[in-house]
């Protein structure tokens, strides 16, 4: 397992550990550095043309127009009380809400977002493709690492020639339900769905990375945070967010960007060599801007204000590079100079991995809409949650990144000829995970100042939605379908409860020493010998299990399900001693929801919490600290992740008419390819819906 010590982003790399067994792999993704000299870049593109190949760069969406089109625009985290509350200020959704059909979308178990959209993407329930939370654990090591995308370094010849790019496979098994589309000939466009990292080839059709594609560090989105207020120690410290660095007193200071880590970096190298860097030069520009030269551009940015972006060059040999791109803000000019970068995206004009779908499309989109984000968790919620950045910093983000991902939509929507189209949307998600605390006067962070100012966040990011969904809409035949689609729905993160601490507290696990608590992480303190149950991950319990823990202790049969029937009955009746109210709604056996090859790799349990609760922070990284319940005291205050799933439902939106009452994520596979006409694969575990009447617009 890689891990990093940068909290707020993260906290994982890409992984790198080998596959669990079973596991289905997908055609590689090359990560390429860049640029052969201009000589050679001229004899490589002769001989690609030459050999008729084109650079791979022929239109796939040739033909004519289709009869019908199915559109999914999907808006990650919408929730279908807000959507009810909020109609009557939400014109197209009230329109197909009246016209067409509106139905609650019953999501996965857990209802966390790579699962659901994992299952959204292959029709089958986590049992079939693999992707229970957002880590998969060793249970010979007890270690946890993330899911998704799977790094193979790069190797060289002589420490100057690329030999083997580095490579990227995927932890999910199963195929996306367009790439069973594209062999049967149907052209689509697939924009950010996320957590499908690396993207699959196709024939007919286009796709951009989402959630799971990494930006230039390999991790979900590293920060950098400079302040001259900070000593070199203060900003070595471990705990800190991001990638923090010291700056220099006086009026102009030089410092670096952090970059990439260096492929040709091998162990025993001086640690400072480990990743790329380039130079940074700041100097002070009048009373409220800063001076900002990198890579020989310099531009003058006033303080509470985004940057245009930057294009950064990552030198790994004076015959290779690693292009980027972010953008800054400047927080403060005096007494102190503080500043912010967003994280390192890889450029769309040169990416060094495959950030979509042809590998050149990403430059088309460039030439059409300029530039844009390729990190997928393309939003500054990390540096929020670290308090780097304040609100308005934020929302500026959210807005400027919407604008971007719906300048896409629709210029592809209006330029290409498909069959099928999707486009993901995550900006609704991404603001209630942070200004929930601004809705629920019951929250701890809840400010009535903040409230009065950004207390309307989420809505506004209904209403722009909404704005979309009518564009998109303007833009169809009556002929076509549109599906509108969230993948679970949201409530406040008010208080964490301690999982660890509780199994401790109840005898399921038993600490080193006999102590009650522990500060380490990653079950540093685990006395394995006397230990039944464990939690790592999001609201996940495993079974400490002989022959397949490295350490096991519960054996399988009679012993293993009366462990289960325990955890269940008694978690289920822990009462918040604050509050009063129960935390626990359900606990669910993975061997009663789930079916499937990859049963076995998933969780044994997963916690249900009530409204208002998640698992406390250290919990994920398997820590037990001190207490069994705490306040949630970050500005990421909303959460679904371990939430019962009946509460937790997304939204389904048709202009068709369905005569389901209850359709659930699952089901959206094999009725988008019943629409098209293409045969439902019998790995699906969903159905196809009903559809009674003709869509209109």
């Amino acid at each position: 397992m890689t891990t990093t010590t940068e909290r707020g982003a993260a906290r994982w790399k890409p992984r790198a550990a080998a596959r669990p067994q079973g596991l289905q792999s997908t055609p590689d993704r090359t990560r390429r550095v860049r640029r052969l000299p201009i000589g050679l870049a001229t004899i490589a593109a002769a001989a690609a043309l030459a050999a008729g190949c084109g650079g791979g760069d022929a239109r796939r969406d040739t033909g004519p127009a289709p009869q019908r089109k199915v559109v999914v625009l999907g808006f990650d985290g919408v929730d279908p009380d807000f959507v009810e509350q909020w109609k009557d200020k939400l014109p197209n959704f009230s329109e197909l809400m009246r016209t067409g059909t509106f139905r609650r979308l019953e999501t996965t178990t857990p209802p966390s977002s790579c699962t659901a959209w994992s299952t959204f993407t292959t029709g089958m329930n986590p049992g079939g493709h693999g992707i229970f939370d957002f880590i998969l654990r060793d249970p010979k090591t007890y270690l946890p690492d993330r899911t998704g995308a799977v790094s193979h370094k790069a190797e060289y010849r002589f420490g100057t020639l690329l030999k083997k790019p580095e490579t990227f496979t995927t932890t999910m098994s199963g195929e996306a339900f367009w790439t069973t589309a594209d062999r049967a000939g149907k052209r689509s466009v697939v924009l950010r769905v996320p957590c499908i990292y690396p993207l699959e080839k196709e024939q007919h059709g286009y796709a951009q990375g989402g959630l799971g594609l990494p930006d230039m560090r390999g991790t979900e989105g590293t920060f950098h945070f400079w302040s001259s207020e900070l000593s070199p120690r203060d900003a070595a410290n471990p705990e800190l967010g991001g990638k923090v660095l010291s700056l220099a007193s006086g009026d102009s200071v030089e410092t670096i960007i952090e970059g990439p880590v260096n492929p040709l970096w091998k162990e025993g190298d001086p640690a400072e060599r480990q990743r790329l860097s380039i130079p940074l030069k700041l100097s002070r520009a009048g009373k409220d801007a800063l001076s900002i030269d990198v890579g020989g551009r310099k531009e003058t940015v006033e303080s509470g204000k985004w940057s245009d972006w930057f294009h950064l060059k990552f030198d790994v040999t004076s015959m290779s590079t690693i292009p980027g791109m972010a953008r800054f803000r400047v927080l403060e000019t005096e007494p102190h100079i503080k500043l912010y970068m967003s994280p390192i995206n890889h450029d769309p004009e040169d990416p060094a991995i495959a950030v979509t779908e042809p590998e050149s499309y990403s430059k088309e989109l460039v030439r059409a809409v300029g530039d844009f984000k390729t990190v997928g968790w393309n939003h500054e919620t990390w540096g929020l949650n670290e308090e780097r950045i304040d609100d308005e910093a934020f929302m500026q983000d959210i807005w400027d990144t919407f604008r971007e991902s719906e300048a896409i939509t629709l210029h592809e929507l209006e330029t290409r000829t498909t069959d099928l189209f999707i486009s993901v949307f995550v900006e609704t998600d991404r603001t209630s995970h942070m200004m929930y605390r601004l809705l629920d006067p019951e929250h701890p962070r809840y400010d009535a100042a903040l409230a009065a100012k950004f207390g309307d966040s989420i809505f506004k990011t209904y209403q722009r939605a909404d704005e979309i969904i009518g564009k998109v809409r303007a833009k169809l035949s009556p002929n076509d379908v549109l599906f509108i689609v969230s993948d679970h729905g949201f409530h406040s993160w008010r208080r964490g409860f301690n999982v660890n601490t509780w199994l401790v507290q109840e005898g399921f696990m038993t600490l080193k020493g006999g102590a009650k608590s522990t500060t380490k992480k990653f079950l540093q303190d685990v006395d394995w010998s006397k230990t039944r149950a464990y939690a790592l991950g999001v609201g996940s319990l495993y079974v400490n299990l002989k022959g397949r823990e490295g350490k096991g202790i519960v054996k399988e049969g009679a012993e293993y399900d009366a462990l289960l029937a325990e955890l269940a009955d008694k978690m289920t009746k822990v009462v918040d001693p604050e509050t009063g109210k129960p935390a626990v709604n359900k606990v669910y056996a993975g061997r009663d929801i789930w079916k499937g090859p990859r049963l076995g790799d998933g969780q044994d349990m997963q916690i249900g919490m009530a409204s208002g609760y998640r698992v406390s922070s250290a919990t994920p990284l398997g820590g037990a600290p001190e207490g069994l319940f705490e306040n949630n005291m970050k500005k990421w205050s909303g959460d679904h992740a371990t939430t019962e799933t009946a509460l937790t439902e997304g939204i389904l939106l048709s202009s068709a008419k369905i005569e389901d009452e209850h359709p659930a994520i699952g089901d959206l596979a094999p009725t988008i390819l019943g629409l098209l006409g293409v045969p439902v694969p019998p790995s699906y575990d969903g159905h196809a819906l009903k559809i009674s009447a003709p869509a209109g617009k």
